[in-house]
């Protein structure tokens, strides 16, 4: 009569712990990358994952966590998802992948992973050719798509190359070594990149331009404009309030470069201060994310005033909308794979943090992947 009604007690109160335990935290780091592993295209996204959650899950999860997971960008399914560290600040950004490796970059120093599973392959320090001279750095490291390697800087001031799918580091040459000179720093953190828009973006073929043009003089409003070789154009008849077009990240911040003649830029700016910035805008760069596919992207308040924030794919060719999702705040780095898919970190409605990822197709459809909740 003691033991029965102290199980059920017991059993009460564990039901109520794993049904009213909070979800944990998940936030998206913008360090995401690509590759693709038998046969299937992945977007490879780390993430921090803070608060224990219910019963079950405080068993197979530490209270801070940052990790890794392998989304199919044509499902949204997660493929695998590993632990990388239990630090509470930790970052991590793919650097590159082949056909068998994906190699990140962590504020630990280089990691190799298997793309089978995400199972680590090589521990920061232990890469042949790094012993000893690796930069404990998530700064010191980058993709050089001219030689199909990683690029990677020593404590000392040396560039070392790993070949895609390889698991050891050579010296560098003299003109890898000269690229990549005052790009790399054996000291930092990695990048963290966040969401970027603009009132007017390039096209993928570099001449046409997309812009938002206010309603009327003062408003809040704006439609959406082609400039093209053919001249001008509306984009449907869409108003969008406080927007912006989202521009496209794929490129780390340390992997390109920008040369300004600074007479030049005086000379422009006392001439036409308006033309000028935004001839400077566009040398840092202001693709529109998506374009390569035939598509813009724009961030918008869904009401005058409102907190709620949306994202609305538009066709170029037609200026219909293919596609939108709601989203709690304005969005983090947008960045396309090689297949053609867009990604977008968001936040879902109704909250702060970027924990989501939008995945748009190249046919211009979405997929909305909540990451880290299994």
């Amino acid at each position: 009569m003691i033991i029965v009604p102290s199980l059920g007690i017991g059993a009460i109160a564990v039901g109520g712990e794993y049904l009213t335990a909070p979800e944990p935290d998940i936030a998206v780091q913008s360090g995401i990358g690509f590759a693709a592993y038998g046969g299937t295209d992945l977007a490879l996204v780390p993430y921090d994952r803070s608060g224990s959650g219910d019963l079950i899950s405080s068993m197979r999860h530490e209270m801070f966590e940052v990790r890794l997971a392998a989304v199919d960008l044509a499902t949204g399914d997660t493929e695998w998802d590993v632990r990388l560290s239990e630090e509470l600040s930790w970052k991590a950004a793919v650097v590159a992948a082949g056909e068998h490796y994906a190699y990140l970059a962590t504020d630990d120093g280089l990691t190799i992973l298997d793309l089978a599973d995400g199972d680590v392959v090589t521990e920061p320090g232990d890469i042949p050719g790094l012993e000893g001279a690796q930069a404990v750095s998530g700064a010191a490291y980058a993709f050089d798509s001219g030689i199909g390697a990683v690029v990677a800087l020593d404590v000392n001031g040396g560039v070392h190359t790993i070949a895609l799918d390889a698991l050891e580091a050579a010296p560098a040459d003299a003109d890898t070594t000269a690229a990549w000179s005052g790009l790399l720093f054996a000291e930092g953190s990695v990048p963290d990149i966040g969401g970027m828009t603009s009132t007017e973006a390039l096209l993928a073929d570099d001449e046409s331009s997309v812009r938002l043009e206010p309603t009327a003089a003062g408003s809040l409003g704006s439609n959406l404009v082609l400039d093209g070789p053919e001249g001008q154009r509306a984009l449907g008849t869409r108003v969008f309030y406080e927007a912006g077009i989202v521009l496209d990240q794929t490129a780390l911040v340390s992997s390109f470069t920008v040369e300004i003649d600074v007479d030049e830029l005086i000379d422009d700016m006392l001439e036409d201060p308006a033309a000028a910035g935004q001839n400077l805008w566009t040398g840092l760069g202001t693709a529109a994310a998506g374009a390569g596919s035939g598509h813009v992207l724009v961030e918008h308040r869904t009401e005058p005033g409102t907190e709620a924030y949306a994202m609305h794919v538009i066709d170029v060719a037609t200026g219909q909308v293919t596609a939108s999702t709601a989203t709690g705040s304005r969005l983090g780095r947008a960045l396309t794979g090689p297949g053609g898919h867009t990604v977008v970190i968001a936040a879902p409605e109704g909250s702060y943090w970027l924990s989501d990822l939008v995945v748009v197709a190249p046919g211009g459809s979405l997929k909305r992947v909540e990451i880290g909740r299994d």
